[in-house]
């Protein structure tokens, strides 16, 4: 038989005893190495192990002895309270010393000598703390946040939480103070939020725009940190929040006691924002931390807008008779101008106590002229996508128009601005001018309140004030105090500046509402333009890209700066 039959045969492979075929050699597998075996021959202990047992015997002798000693020497029951007490001396910090009668950082101290620090704020001082004692605190936080990390954190870095701060719900200073914590007064019974952020809107600048962003800001920053979300009017400078906007989403939770809000740090459970510590909050930390240095110049803060933007969708929402007129003012521009294919382009021009960032206009305005030429530029780009339909070029030329919003009235009637149109005229504000012309139709008109080349935040904090009920003519009014408010009752004392400014008389109130009013509806109707031409100097110039969304304001460029070169960014100003 062949070698090949061999292999290929169905019989089983192995050949019967007494065969006397011969399999090949070369077809064998070669023998398999022997491995140690790895169970103990002949009943033998493997080396090592009587070794080893010896010293676990040792091991455990020793760990019952020490318990027997314990034993005889302590009450056996004892122990776990011991251990817990030195536990609890480690996690519970006393304070240094006795608490201040003014909000302040305080060092806190464990039975081990540890040192940590948190904010004291005394239940008598109320909510909110006032625009100088919220930078006064922010200010000493940094002081002792340096001291206790011998400078390696901050109270104000995103990034690196400091580790030496106990926040005030977890060193309970309620107990060591004699005043009770006052509560709510709302008779809501929901638990208290184990996060939250509040917004408080008073403001030393009088400028709406800035108030604006921080509040959409922190609104932004709430959702991405999981904070519940609050706002306090209380000390608000145009009076009560619902007089212009819907409220704001309602928590399922309630706000803390007003001692444990806090000014800083970043870390506070309840963090508490206004425009005193928003240098602090909305700083070189918080842009570096939601900042893109690695993107192009437009997108480097495109998560700061979005975050800008969501408090925008949630919170700019205008009610009563101002929402209906906003809502009559779109339809009219787009069944008058989007509707016969025109164009709206927004112009938005802030003179007042506020100059332009370009060196060239630092101590003027920017020329009407330049916005009159981009707006030009912008319109001749817009009939250029219809080169080839003259029929539709006709339409855009004939329907497009201007609307225009301004601090200074006088700038309606410029002429390099001739035929652009008011953005709204359901409340304007009347220049001086007019008004002069007016009081000499009219000699009993009394006092002129009109505005003069803009919005200054002296006039603002002066309307409905008049010195000469209280002062004669020869006396000047004192730089640190005003006319007590007509609303308290009258009398010859005077009051703090403060105390004016956010607890203003009727009159002034009133006057300060129509103001606010105004602002937001000429805001609402440039946000609602195909273009938009302003200055970033201006906080309302920021907003106005918000607005507008990044898609259409920086992506399609439809926002338009002529104050300078610079992209939308964040900045002190607003």
């Amino acid at each position: 038989m062949s070698l090949r039959r061999l292999h290929t045969t169905n019989t089983p492979s192995l050949a019967p005893k007494n065969s006397n075929l011969l399999v090949p050699l070369i077809d064998s597998p070669l023998p398999s190495p022997v491995l140690p075996s790895i169970i103990p021959s002949h009943g033998k202990r493997p080396p090592g192990s009587g070794k080893r047992k010896a010293i676990r015997v040792c091991f455990w002798s020793l760990v019952i002895f020490i318990l027997v000693r314990i034993t005889f020497l302590f009450d056996f029951k004892a122990i776990p309270n011991t251990v817990q007490q030195w536990l609890s001396d480690r996690q519970t910090y006393l304070p240094s010393d006795v608490l201040p009668n003014t909000p302040a950082p305080i060092k806190l101290t464990n039975g081990h000598g540890r040192e940590k620090w948190t904010i004291s704020i005394p239940t008598q001082v109320g909510f909110p703390l006032s625009p100088p004692q919220i930078t006064d605190l922010c200010t000493h936080c940094d002081e002792m946040s340096t001291q206790l990390s011998s400078g390696k954190f901050q109270p104000f870095d995103y990034s690196r939480p400091d580790r030496n701060f106990v926040d005030i719900a977890e060193a309970r200073l309620d107990e060591f103070s004699s005043a009770k914590q006052p509560s709510n007064g709302d008779g809501n019974q929901s638990p208290i939020c184990e996060t939250s952020l509040t917004f408080v809107m008073q403001s030393e600048d009088a400028g709406l725009g800035k108030t604006l962003m921080q509040l959409w800001l922190s609104y932004g920053l709430a959702k991405k940190q999981g904070r519940s979300f609050f706002i306090d009017d209380t000390n608000w400078a145009y009076g009560d929040y619902s007089s212009f906007f819907k409220p704001p989403p309602k928590p399922a939770c309630r706000p803390p006691p007003p001692s444990h809000r806090l000014p800083c740090p970043l870390q506070a459970r309840h963090l508490v924002v206004s425009s005193a510590n928003s240098k602090w909050i909305f700083g070189n930390s918080f842009k570096e931390y939601f900042g893109s240095s690695r993107a192009s110049a437009p997108r480097q803060q495109k998560a700061i807008f979005e975050m800008a933007r969501s408090g925008y969708e949630a919170l700019f929402n205008l009610v009563g008779d101002d929402a209906k007129f906003l809502d009559h003012r779109i339809r009219e521009l787009d069944r008058q101008v989007r509707g016969q294919g025109g164009l709206v382009i927004g112009l938005h021009v802030r003179r007042g106590d506020l100059h332009p960032l370009e060196s060239q206009y630092r101590d003027s305005y920017i020329p009407l002229d330049k916005y009159a030429n981009r707006a030009e530029t912008l319109f001749e780009t817009y009939l250029a996508q219809a080169a080839s339909d003259e029929i539709l070029q006709r339409a855009m030329k004939s329907y497009s128009r201007i609307v225009l919003a301004s601090d200074d009235p006088d700038v309606y009637t410029a002429s390099e601005l001739r035929g652009a149109e008011k953005a709204q005229s359901y409340i304007s504000l009347a220049s001086k001018s007019a008004l002069v012309a007016a009081q000499e139709a009219n000699p009993r008109r009394g006092e002129n309140a009109g505005w003069e080349g803009g919005f200054y935040k002296d006039l603002f904090w002066s309307l409905g004030v008049s010195s000469d009920s209280y002062f004669p003519k020869d006396s000047p009014l004192p730089t640190n105090q005003v006319p007590e408010s007509p609303r308290s009752g009258g009398g010859d004392d005077t009051l703090p500046l403060d105390q004016l400014r956010f607890q203003p008389s009727k009159e002034s109130l009133g006057l300060r509402e129509l103001i606010g009013r105004a602002y937001l509806l000429d805001l609402a109707v440039l946000g609602q333009s195909d273009r938009v031409i302003c200055g970033i100097g201006s906080a309302s110039c920021r907003l106005l890209a918000v607005m507008m969304g990044w898609e259409r304001a920086i992506t399609r460029e439809a926002w338009q700066n002529v104050d300078g070169s610079w992209n939308w960014a964040y900045t002190a100003s607003g």
